[in-house]
């Protein structure tokens, strides 16, 4: 008994912030869903930061021309 009266305050307080967090995704500006990708992110971007994939696929060309890496140091 004391089971369901936890678990019932917990399913509304999170159905509450579900509902919260699709109506802002439904009134924001552009109206698509924010990208949550850092290769496609253009603020991520912005703050110089890339996926790990680029960023091994960087640094092995660097270190196959004789540059070495500039993130590891190879």
């Amino acid at each position: 008994m004391m089971f369901i009266k936890l678990l019932i305050p917990a399913i509304l307080v999170v159905g509450i912030a579900l509902l919260f967090l699709g109506i802002r995704m439904l009134i924001q500006k552009n109206g698509k869903f924010p990208e949550t990708e850092v290769g496609k992110n253009k603020e991520m971007r912005k703050l110089g930061l890339q996926c790990a994939r680029a960023e091994e696929i960087r640094c092995r060309r660097e270190i196959e021309r004789g540059d070495g890496c500039s993130s590891c140091g190879l």
